[in-house]
């Protein structure tokens, strides 16, 4: 199955890639009726708007096992476990906003999230695909610190038996910074992200969330992501 491509445009290897499951030891592997969820998402979602915009798009997070996704904290419903949904981000001069709006007015997904972040941008998108059931066209936003979380901006199309909304992620955590020199905090949750703020060793922080090896900190100073490589989790 290694050798399975998703679709033109993702691998196998993209499809399932997580910092979390590799340092973990967890099996992150879809059957074959999560991949041909997987392939169907990319199909209908993902590649036409990877055509639209001819420049590539990350894959942040696609297939999780159930044991990755209880590890990270996410949602007990969460698509992602099915196949049936990924987190992009865009890239060479294209904003997320505008995968979003794309999405939104031109593709049939079943839920789109965008992903905390500023008003004008978010730090990432989300969006989700079902092949068993007809898709709700539902947009939502996650707000950091709302009440709820993620915030229904269009309910969608009404489905008998609907999957629930996301849940809020666990309770925050408390971590310690691990590093000999200093902690870069970045605006997203990548490598290539802008840094906004460097922690010093021992730094006491909170941890608001998880995404694929990434946490969400925040200090009396910073707000952002940290690789988990560099903090001991109390």
């Amino acid at each position: 199955m290694a050798t399975t491509k998703i679709s033109k445009h993702i691998s196998y290897k993209e499809g399932v890639r997580s910092d979390t499951a590799t340092r973990n030891r967890i099996r992150n592997e879809p059957d074959e009726k999560q991949l041909a969820a997987m392939k169907e998402l990319a199909k209908k979602v993902f590649e036409p708007l990877r055509t639209h915009f001819n420049e590539p798009i990350r894959i942040n997070s696609f297939f999780r096992s159930v044991a990755l996704n209880k590890r990270i904290g996410g949602s007990g419903t969460s698509q992602h476990c099915k196949g049936e949904a990924v987190d992009i981000d865009a890239t060479n001069g294209i904003t997320n906003k505008q995968l979003f709006d794309y999405i939104k007015d031109n593709l049939e997904f079943d839920q789109l999230i965008w992903e905390f972040g500023t008003t004008k941008n978010p730090d990432w998108v989300h969006v989700s695909y079902k092949t068993s059931k007809p898709n709700r066209n539902m947009v939502l936003k996650a707000v950091k610190g709302g009440n709820p979380v993620y915030q229904v901006i269009t309910p969608g199309k009404v489905i008998e038996e609907e999957e629930e909304t996301p849940r809020e992620k666990k309770k925050s955590r408390k971590g310690v910074v691990a590093v000999k020199t200093k902690l870069n905090v970045r605006k997203k949750p990548s490598k290539e992200a802008k840094v906004v703020g460097q922690l010093k060793n021992s730094k006491k922080i909170k941890i608001i969330s998880e995404n694929n090896g990434w946490y969400q900190i925040k200090t009396s100073k910073y707000s952002g992501w940290v690789s988990n490589k560099y903090v001991k989790v109390k």
